[in-house]
C-alpha cells in the first residue's frame, strides 16, 4: 500500500502542527513558567498524533521508531497535569517530582537505543518494556494521576469560595474533565477493538479527544494567555452579573488585597531590579491586570506603589536602629540612588531621612 493521508490523518496533523506552534508559544515566553507543564503536555499530545497519523496512513514503515512516542507521551501526561496544578496552587515545584518521568524514560532510551541501530521491533524489546507498553499499565497510571488531581482540586477549594477561588476551581475543573474525557477514549478504544462493530471511526476517538485538547488549550492561549500562569478572569467563566461594574469592582477588590498581603510577606520591592513584569509573574496577574489594579485601587502607578512600600521599610529601619546609616538604609530598601531615595522620602514625611532619624532619637529620651 502507498503511504498517503486521507482526510482524517490530514486533519489531525494540523492539530499535532498547531501543538507544536502552542508548544513554542507557551515555551519561549521566561514570564511563563507555570505554562511549561501545561506546554510540554501539549507537545506530548502532538507527538501522539504525529504517531498515529503515521500508522494509519502508512508511513509508520519509514519511521519505525515512532511507535515508542505514544506509550512515552502516556505516561507523562499525568505527571505533566499533576505538577502544573500543584504549582497553581501551591506556587512551587519540587524536584522529587521528575521521579514521576521514569517510565517515560525509560521509553525514550529505549527509542534512543533502536533508533541508533538502525530500527525498532517490538519483540526485541526487553521484559520491562513490553510490560509498560500494556495499555492497561498506561491507563491505571493515567487514571492514578486524575484521581489525583481530583482529590488536590479539591482539598485547595475553600469551603467559602471567593470570586478568585471560584474562577480558579472552575478552570481546574475544566482541564481536568478534559483529560478524563480522553482517559475514557483511550480505554473505549481497547475495549471496543473487541467487538465486531469496530471500525476506523471508533480508532480515531482518541486522536479526536487529543485534537480538541489541543484546540481548547490553544484557544485559551490566545483568548487569555494569563490563564496559564493561575491568573483568573471573570469574563470567560463567571456568569454575566447584573452590574458589571459591580462585579468589577469585587474583583478589583480581592486582586489588591491578595497583591499586598503577597509584598508584605515576599517582600519583592526589596529588589533594586524589580519590574512589573516580575511581580505580576510571581503572583500570577498578566502585567495589565497588575497596573489596573494597582491605578484602581493604590491611586498612584507601580513604581509609587513600590517606592512607598520601600519608604515604609526605611520608616521602620528609622525608627528600630540607630547605629544603621542612611545610605545603607536606602539600598537596603531597594532605592538605586540616594536622591531618589531622599526626594520620595521627603515628599512623603515633609523632612529628610536624617532629620526624620533625630526626631526618633529626641523623642526617645
Amino acid at each position: 500500500m502507498t503511504p498517503s493521508l486521507d482526510n482524517w490523518t490530514s486533519l489531525f496533523l494540523l492539530a499535532a502542527g498547531f501543538g507544536v506552534f502552542i508548544f513554542l508559544l507557551l515555551i519561549i515566553n521566561p514570564r511563563n513558567k507555570f505554562n511549561y507543564p501545561i506546554a510540554f503536555l501539549v507537545l506530548s499530545f502532538s507527538l501522539i498524533l504525529v504517531q498515529y497519523v503515521m500508522y494509519w496512513s502508512g508511513y509508520q514503515k519509514q519511521f519505525p521508531y515512532l511507535i515508542q512516542l505514544p506509550a512515552m507521551c502516556y505516561y507523562a501526561s499525568g505527571p505533566l497535569l499533576y505538577i502544573y496544578f500543584y504549582k497553581i496552587y501551591s506556587g512551587v515545584f519540587k524536584p522529587i517530582f521528575l521521579l514521576n518521568f521514569l517510565p517515560s524514560f525509560l521509553i525514550l532510551i529505549s527509542a534512543l537505543v533502536f533508533i541508533f541501530k538502525g530500527g525498532f521491533k517490538v519483540e526485541g524489546n526487553t521484559w520491562l518494556f513490553r510490560f509498560l507498553f500494556n495499555p492497561w499499565l498506561i491507563t491505571l497510571s493515567m487514571s492514578v494521576y486524575a484521581v489525583l488531581i481530583f482529590k488536590l482540586i479539591r482539598d485547595n477549594t475553600p469551603k467559602e469560595s471567593s470570586e478568585f477561588a471560584s474562577v480558579r476551581t472552575k478552570w481546574s475543573t475544566f482541564l481536568i474533565g478534559l483529560y478524563t474525557i480522553f482517559i475514557l477514549a483511550y480505554v473505549s478504544y481497547y475495549v471496543l477493538v473487541e467487538f465486531p462493530f469496530f471500525n476506523s471511526q471508533w480508532d480515531y476517538m482518541i486522536s479526536l479527544m487529543l485534537t480538541i485538547s489541543i484546540y481548547g488549550i490553544g484557544f485559551m492561549a490566545f483568548k487569555q494567555p494569563a490563564i496559564f500562569n493561575g491568573e483568573m478572569f471573570s469574563a470567560l467563566f463567571l456568569p454575566a452579573p447584573v452590574d458589571d461594574s459591580e462585579l468589577d469592582s469585587s474583583l478589583i477588590n480581592e486582586f489588591y488585597d491578595n497583591l499586598v498581603e503577597f509584598m508584605k510577606k515576599e517582600k519583592l520591592y526589596l529588589d533594586s531590579e524589580l519590574r512589573m513584569v516580575n511581580v505580576a509573574d510571581q503572583i500570577g496577574y498578566s502585567t495589565h491586570m497588575l497596573s489596573q489594579v494597582i491605578n484602581e485601587k493604590y491611586g498612584k502607578n507601580f513604581n509609587q506603589f513600590i517606592n512607598d512600600h520601600r519608604l515604609q521599610e526605611a520608616e521602620e529601619l528609622l525608627k528600630s536602629t540607630s547605629d544603621y546609616s542612611i545610605k545603607n538604609i536606602c539600598y537596603d530598601v531597594g532605592f538605586n540612588n540616594k536622591a531618589t531615595f531622599y526626594t520620595s522620602f521627603k515628599k512623603k514625611y515633609h523632612c529628610t531621612p536624617l532629620e526624620f532619624k533625630q526626631q526618633q532619637v529626641s523623642r526617645s529620651y
